[in-house]
């Protein structure tokens, strides 16, 4: 089983970082095989609806040429989509939303033999206030893997987050109930 975990987080050692961290000891614990890719340091711009990737009968890769194509083959080939990401400001980081962004190229052509319908997605989030703040950023993943046809599969949320809240038994008693949701589908 793949999972792939896109960190939107601008901090490779913070947080998020060190949530993921603990969620791919647990993932690889359960057998999966994980990948994690830090997006904020990537070169990735959001859609510009230019309409290339859906016109005529087959996909076409996107017109824009960054590494959101790459970060793209990587969800389509991924058995398990984990977007993990700080909340700021009740939303997704700008890194992360970028690239969901991008995610239209492969979830609208309805001739596309990989089509990701029925993909299993998860969020993850560290927040520096309670969970309450990070009700938009799970709204918008709802909204968008209803519209795609992706199987939403849970989120997982350290409110008021700092790397001892997250490693405290609670927190990973829950990270573990959330891994086991998301494993056995």
């Amino acid at each position: 089983m793949k999972v792939t975990i896109f960190n939107g987080s601008p901090r490779k050692n913070g947080n998020t970082a060190a949530m993921t961290s603990s969620l791919a000891d647990k993932l690889k614990a359960k057998g999966a095989e994980v990948s994690e890719h830090f997006l904020y340091h990537m070169d990735i711009k959001g859609c510009m609806n230019c309409g290339v990737c859906r016109s005529g009968d087959e996909l076409k890769e996107c017109a824009i040429k960054d590494d959101g194509i790459r970060m793209v083959k990587e969800f389509v080939s991924s058995d398990i989509v984990i977007f993990a990401t700080p909340i700021y400001m009740w939303h997704l980081t700008a890194s992360m939303n970028a690239f969901i962004e991008r995610l239209h190229s492969v979830c609208v052509h309805e001739g596309y033999v990989n089509r990701p319908e029925g993909k299993r997605i998860a969020i993850a989030m560290t927040m520096g206030d309670d969970e309450y703040v990070a009700a938009d950023a799970v709204n918008s993943l709802l909204f968008f893997c209803e519209y795609f046809k992706l199987r939403y599969s849970g989120a997982y949320a350290v409110p008021f987050a700092d790397k001892e809240q997250i490693m405290r038994p609670p927190n990973q008693e829950r990270m573990q109930d959330f891994v086991n949701k998301i494993m056995e589908g």
